[in-house]
């Protein structure tokens, strides 16, 4: 147990601690401590968020995908379904973590990181930063994640992928654990693009953008340039590649969109029972301690790059210390 004195202030408010690793990638190998964090609730990898983006891929998939047929030849008609499916999931889950956290204030400051308001001001486009991220998301981010769905869902009809998987059937183990193996994939492409986008002239052109979110909101997560989430959201091209079915890509789309912006909440843990203080895992503070120091913490917890590359903060002073000590960075 960390003394108090030894960590880092977060902003004001919460701090859960000094943060390690996810028991994957790790040597040696602890098999009962991953399947333990892959099956645990609230607290585990499949449970809860996992299992919600992956129920609403099913019921997307299902009932509010147009016929595979119509995806032969790109159609404005069957691109504007989809369109206008992924706009009225990314509002109503985002704007359920901004209305409960932030306008409702239902749990007040309990688990949130920094106690400070959402900014308004001059700063802002529309003077407040929660109206910019919408902007950004709604706006850009949204018929980006849109185009890249359809394109590889005409790919998929016209046998342009690589490795396409017809059948779930046809090897049902490996179908089931790509599930698993999405959000890993998508964490190790958020590392790398996210040190290129740090690269001076990118920052300084296109990654500025979201760092002007230095306390963050819900809204936040796909508040970006262009540039970077044509970048950020590339993940889903990534199936053109790795054998999968559409119901893998599409939840590719909706972990890497809906992910983001309940990994910017700004609060640790989401409040579900105040009488038994019952909670389930929100926002991750290592991802907030990027947006509070900047040069560290590009990747997540569940790969081990940050950690080689020596850029790994785990919310310690020492860690603190040894990244920034010839940056003056308090």
């Amino acid at each position: 147990m960390m003394r108090k004195e030894e960590l880092i202030d977060s902003g004001g408010g919460w701090n859960p601690g000094k943060l390690e690793y996810k028991p994957i990638f790790i040597w040696p190998p602890r098999p009962i401590a991953f399947l333990k964090w892959l099956f645990h609730y609230p607290d585990g990898f499949i449970f809860p968020w996992a299992a919600v983006h992956i129920i609403i891929t099913l019921i997307s998939y299902v009932y509010f995908l147009p016929s595979f047929e119509r995806f032969a030849n790109f159609s404005i008609d069957w691109i504007s379904i989809i369109f206008f499916r992924n706009f009225i999931i990314l509002f109503v889950y985002t704007g359920l973590w901004h209305l409960l956290l932030h306008i409702l204030r239902s749990q007040e400051d309990k688990f949130r990181y920094n106690l400070k308001p959402l900014g308004t001001g001059k700063k802002w486009l529309f003077g407040s930063q929660t109206k910019e991220n919408m902007f950004w998301s709604l706006c850009c981010a949204l018929p980006i994640w849109t185009a890249y769905e359809s394109i590889m869902l005409w790919c998929y009809v016209n046998n342009y992928m690589l490795f396409p998987i017809h059948d779930w059937a046809s090897n049902p183990i490996y179908f089931c654990l790509l599930f698993i193996a999405i959000p890993v994939i998508q964490h190790i492409h958020f590392y790398f693009i996210h040190r290129l986008i740090h690269w001076k002239p990118l920052y300084k052109w296109v990654h500025y953008l979201h760092h002007k979110n230095v306390n963050i909101g819900p809204w936040t997560g796909l508040s970006m340039h262009p540039v970077e989430q044509l970048l950020y959201l590339s993940t889903i091209l990534l199936h053109f590649i790795i054998p999968s079915h559409p119901i893998h890509f599409i939840y590719q789309g909706m972990h890497t969109s809906l992910g983001a912006q309940k990994g910017h909440s700004g609060y640790e843990r989401l409040i579900v029972n105040k009488k038994t203080g019952f909670s389930i895992p929100s926002a991750g503070y290592f991802h907030y301690l990027h947006h509070r120091y900047f040069e560290c913490n590009y990747g997540e917890l569940t790969s081990p790059l940050d950690k080689w590359f020596g850029t790994f903060h785990d919310g310690t002073k020492q860690a603190h210390n040894n990244i920034f000590k010839e940056k003056k960075i308090s």
